[in-house]
């Protein structure tokens, strides 16, 4: 295999995790985040019993596995999943995914903590820039006043 296969073999990993969007397609939020928490559960390969007694440490407070059928169930719209244990389930889960399910249609993103010192440098670029551009502007703009 030529070393220009092997790069096309290998994909860049997303620096946003999200679910196929066919997977949790829904005009409703709470089904949508209902799919995504089903997927998530599933794609976790653990049992539901695993993932509620990893919230419920997590937490601090019962989930039973009941409770994770109730989250995952289009039907049933009157239990949706709380945020803390939306969160609790993504930390059990490791998949960050249920967060951007729940963002989606929002300006935000979920991303690891780890790329936070990068956005922070992109912004500060960004602000520089603004910042630079508008002084020079100002100055131009008094230059040409002045003459």
């Amino acid at each position: 295999m030529s070393r220009r296969s092997d790069e096309h073999e290998q994909r860049l990993a997303p620096v946003v995790d999200r679910f196929d969007a066919e997977r949790v397609r829904s005009p409703k939020v709470a089904s949508r985040i209902s799919k995504a928490v089903a997927a998530a559960i599933k794609d976790s390969g653990r049992s539901r019993e695993q993932i509620a007694a990893g919230m419920s440490a997590f937490l601090d407070e019962s989930v039973t596995a009941g409770t994770l059928y109730q989250y995952s169930s289009e039907a049933n719209e009157r239990n949706n999943i709380p945020a803390h244990r939306l969160i609790a389930l993504a930390m059990v889960t490791g998949d960050a995914r249920l967060l951007n399910a729940a963002l989606e249609g929002t300006p935000f993103v979920a991303v690891e903590a780890r790329y936070e010192p990068l956005l922070r440098r992109e912004v500060r670029k960004e602000q520089l820039a603004d910042l630079l551009r508008n002084e020079i502007n100002d100055a131009d703009a008094q230059w040409r006043a002045s003459k």
